[in-house]
């Protein structure tokens, strides 16, 4: 049967945010997809005008666009790791019956889990002061080194953020109004995966997020780890988590899709 991984990544980021693990997953046998949301729109300077049109909902139907491509393209629903932004809308996919297995890495969360702190708003504050659902953010130099590179080497730190991209006002405002998510109707293996050092989606948030799945009528896995933050998908120690992914990957559920 076909092993399929559809990558989904976090807000203002593209596809390229997984170059550093996909070769790990290639290695083990999974067919990688790893798409950039809404490219043409989601630019790396000068966005268009239409971005703001785009909420989380769109995200999402994109996301369950690639998912059913994928399942009539190969025979079978493919397995989903998203980042962040992109864990939660890998969530919503787990919900759908969309996917075989869902790993939720350092995810965004739904609203019944849903952790602030002064770490999250420092690291998202350019957005958080106009709040305007009308216009294209990109996240701060200042916060996304705070937030999300806390656990990169400085050296690399201008080469990560060279590759951000604007999201819309929207999508913010939908995260910040909070996603529901229904852990009932999520009948497949999933695995959450929390990072202690993350600034942008809070380890307790996550550990919650764990809970919630752990209640799903497959109950889900958890891990953590200590060393890692939210940028977990490049920095040092990855490698380990590629193949600790891969093994949860491999693991025989038997048939859940």
């Amino acid at each position: 049967m076909a092993k399929t991984l559809l990558m989904i990544h976090g807000i203002g980021c593209g596809g390229d945010a997984w170059d550093r693990m996909r070769p790990g997953f290639e290695a083990a046998g999974w067919a990688c997809v790893g798409p950039t949301l809404f490219p043409d729109q989601r630019t790396l300077d000068n966005p268009p005008a239409t971005l703001s049109n785009l909420g989380f909902d769109d995200y999402v139907a994109a996301m369950a666009e690639a998912a059913r491509k994928i399942a009539n393209d190969t025979g079978a629903k493919p397995a989903v790791i998203g980042h962040s932004m992109g864990g939660l809308i890998a969530q919503c996919l787990a919900e759908r019956g969309l996917v075989s297995q869902a790993v939720f890495l350092t995810p965004a969360q739904p609203i019944d889990c849903s952790e602030v702190s002064l770490s999250v708003a420092y690291t998202f504050l350019n957005i958080l002061l106009t709040r305007d659902r009308k216009r294209a953010y990109k996240v701060w130099r200042s916060g996304f080194r705070f937030g999300v590179l806390n656990r990169v080497p400085r050296r690399r730190h201008d080469d990560i953020y060279a590759r951000a991209r604007f999201d819309s006002g929207k999508v913010y405002g939908d995260l910040t109004d909070g996603i529901e998510v229904d852990e009932g109707l999520v009948t497949v293996p999933t695995l959450t995966i929390a990072a202690s050092h993350d600034r942008a989606t809070l380890a307790r948030a996550v550990r919650k997020v764990g809970e919630k799945y752990a209640r799903a009528p497959v109950p889900g896995d958890f891990f953590e780890y200590p060393d890692n933050a939210h940028w977990i998908l490049d920095e040092p120690g990855t490698d380990s988590v590629v193949a600790d992914i891969v093994e949860w990957l491999d693991q025989p559920f038997g048939d859940h899709a």
